[in-house]
């Protein structure tokens, strides 16, 4: 049997903050295959990027355990290279040039192809001689893709990897990862807000609120259990529904598992998409 790629066991984390205390992770437990792309998702202050920093062995602040292909986190410092991340920046990247930040980060990433990152760099048109000061916001979420996607490492976490780039280049990245499983497969956990645009490159799901995990699917499975429903709304009140009834005069709609859609005349379903579904998964169905 294929040993994992990540493994979760009660994972928390609790930040203190004046005042009170914030749970950011809950007691999560999960299982990430080894070669899957996975979709993080969530709304603002789930806990995405609280997941992907322990996963990334940044932040030693929880309980329970997470482990990467069998290392636990606490031990990635000792083994360059497993995880290869998109948080945040890299310590003194302001100061230099992005040709000079690739030099100083392969000193310490065993696996990174600067050929590569370049290549990618080139794409979304960015100066590689360029300072990192003076990139766009855009064009540094860009950068720290290139370089992410060219570490080529087992466990590869994207954290908003599209924040502040336009659509072309937002497509570029998506073709890019394509391109990157296609040549050097591995593991991919993506956090983004842009699920529509992702979801092509997901397999699975897993879902965050308040830090808890609400969902782990398959993508595939979890768009085959609901269906979005227009009907009698008096019909549609009386059945499981996750959200509100979308109600116009005496019908409306409303997302039912689809072993609730009702038979009859006037019913209409509709297919969903996995940004529709994502926003309500914590829900649960009204009665």
């Amino acid at each position: 049997m294929t040993e994992p790629a990540v493994v979760l066991d009660d994972l928390s984390m609790t930040f203190r903050t004046p005042g009170r205390d914030v749970r950011a992770l809950d007691a999560l437990t999960a299982t990430v295959p080894a070669g899957a792309i996975v979709g993080l998702l969530g709304r603002n202050g789930s806990g995405k990027t609280s997941l992907l920093r322990v996963l990334a062995g940044r932040d030693p602040r929880f309980t329970g355990s997470a482990s990467v292909y069998g290392t636990p986190v606490r031990d990635l410092g000792r083994t360059p290279g497993l995880v290869g991340w998109a948080i945040g920046g890299w310590p003194g990247a302001r100061d230099q040039s992005l040709a000079s930040l690739l030099r100083s980060i392969g000193r310490a990433t065993p696996l990174l192809d600067q050929d590569r990152a370049r290549v990618l760099m080139e794409r979304f048109g960015l100066p590689v001689g360029g300072s990192w000061q003076k990139l766009s916001q855009g064009k540094l979420s860009a950068a720290r893709a290139s370089i992410t996607l060219a570490m080529r490492a087992p466990l590869t976490l994207l954290d908003e990897p599209q924040a502040a780039m336009d659509a072309p280049s937002r497509d570029l990245l998506t073709a890019a990862i394509i391109e990157e499983q296609e040549l050097h497969p591995r593991t991919w956990v993506i956090s983004t807000h842009l699920i529509d645009e992702a979801a092509p490159l997901f397999e699975r799901v897993l879902v965050l609120d308040s830090g808890r995990l609400v969902t782990d699917a398959e993508v595939d499975e979890l768009l085959a259990r609901w269906v979005r429903v227009e009907a009698d709304a008096e019909t549609l009140a009386s059945l499981p529904h996750l959200g509100e009834l979308d109600r116009l005069g005496a019908r409306a709609s409303a997302i039912l598992p689809v072993d609730a859609v009702p038979a009859g005349p006037g019913v209409r379903t509709h297919p969903l998409t996995l940004q529709a579904l994502a926003g309500l998964l914590p829900l649960a169905p009204k009665e």
